[in-house]
C-alpha cells in the first residue's frame, strides 16, 4: 500500500533527482531520529519498482556512513502523474546518475533544497514575494524520442558545431521577485578539477549563450534580459581561487561565486554572500528601494 508519505518521497525524488536517505529523512521524516521508518518506506518503494536505488555507495559528509542514493523510476513518476493529474511528472529524468558523479548530484540537490527552504522562510507580508517559477536539472528531458543531447535535454545547448561549443549547466532556475523574473544557471564545484581548467572549459559557453540570448530558449517567460551563473564552491578559499581564475575570461561579469559554508537558507537570498570576479559581495535579491525609504 502506498502511503501519503510515500507520495511525498516520490515527489521529493522527482523534484531533486538524486537524494540519499539522510536527505529524505530530513525532508519527509524529521521525527525519525534513527532512520528506521525512512529505511522501511524506501525499501517498500524499491520493492514495488516505484523508486530506483543506485548501488554505488557514497560516504555521507556528516557521519561517514556509506549509503546508496535514490532517483526516480518510470513507474514512480507514472504514479505521481496519475495521483496528481499533472502529466509534467512524465518528463522527469529517470536515468541512473553516473556513479563517479553521485557526490556532484547530491551537492546540486543540497543547493536546490537550500533555495526551497530560503523561499519558505519568507513571511506572508514580505515585500519581495520571491519564488522559484521553474527549476531544471541537467538531465530533464524535453524530447524523449531524441538521442542527441542537444535535442533530448532542456539545458544542453549546442552553440557551435565546428569547433564544437556547448553549454551544459548543472541546473537552472527562473527566480521571480517583485513581478520580475530572471534566469540563474547553477554550477556545482567539487574541487576535483583545477580552477584554471574549469574557467577555460566553462566560460566561453556561457559567454556565447549570453550573446545569442540562449537563456530565453530555456525560460521564454523571463522578463530580465540578462542571466547570472552561480558557482557554488566547497570552501571560501576555493571560491576565491575560482574568482581569480575567471577574472580575465570571456563573460566574467556573468559569474557570481559563493561557498557552501555561506549557503544557508536564511542567508541565500538577502545577504551579501555572492561574490563577483572583482569587487564586493552582494545579495542575490536586491533590496527594495521603497522599503528603505528611498524614492522609486
Amino acid at each position: 500500500m502506498v502511503t501519503d508519505r510515500d507520495i511525498l518521497i516520490l515527489r521529493a525524488v522527482s523534484r531533486y533527482y538524486v537524494l540519499n536517505r539522510h536527505q529524505i529523512q530530513r525532508l519527509i521524516f524529521p521525527e525519525d531520529i534513527h532512520g528506521r521508518v525512512t529505511r522501511r518506506r524506501l525499501q517498500s518503494l524499491i520493492d514495488a519498482d516505484l523508486l530506483n536505488r543506485q548501488p554505488m555507495l557514497v560516504c555521507h559528509p556528516q557521519n561517514g556512513v556509506p549509503a546508496p542514493v535514490y532517483y526516480p523510476s518510470p513507474k514512480g513518476i507514472e504514479l505521481l502523474a496519475e495521483f496528481t493529474g499533472d502529466d509534467r511528472f512524465l518528463a522527469t529524468a529517470t536515468q541512473a546518475p553516473t556513479m563517479h558523479h553521485v557526490w556532484h548530484w547530491l551537492a546540486v540537490s543540497e543547493t536546490h533544497i537550500a533555495f526551497d527552504q530560503a523561499i519558505s522562510l519568507q513571511t506572508a507580508d514580505s515585500p519581495y514575494a520571491v519564488r522559484v517559477v521553474e527549476w531544471l536539472n541537467e538531465y530533464d528531458v524535453v524530447n524523449p524520442a531524441e538521442t542527441l543531447p542537444e535535442k533530448r535535454f532542456h539545458l544542453y545547448t549546442l552553440l557551435r558545431s565546428s569547433p564544437r561549443l556547448i553549454c551544459a549547466p548543472d541546473a537552472a532556475l527562473l527566480l521571480n521577485a517583485r513581478g520580475h523574473s530572471k534566469v540563474f544557471y547553477l554550477e556545482e564545484d567539487r574541487a576535483t578539477t583545477g580552477v584554471h581548467q574549469i574557467a577555460a572549459s566553462k566560460s566561453q559557453g556561457y559567454a556565447v549563450l549570453a550573446e545569442v540570448s540562449g537563456h530565453r530558449r530555456h525560460f521564454p517567460q523571463a522578463t530580465i534580459d540578462t542571466f547570472t551563473v552561480l558557482m557554488i564552491a566547497p570552501t571560501a578559499r576555493r571560491r576565491d581561487a575560482l574568482r581569480k581564475a575567471f577574472r580575465e575570461k570571456q563573460g566574467a561579469a556573468l559569474w557570481r561565486f559563493a561557498s557552501v559554508e555561506d549557503l544557508k537558507p536564511e542567508r541565500l537570498l538577502f545577504e551579501p554572500i555572492w561574490y563577483p570576479c572583482d569587487g564586493e559581495p552582494a545579495s542575490l535579491i536586491k533590496p527594495n528601494p521603497l522599503s528603505e525609504g528611498e524614492s522609486s
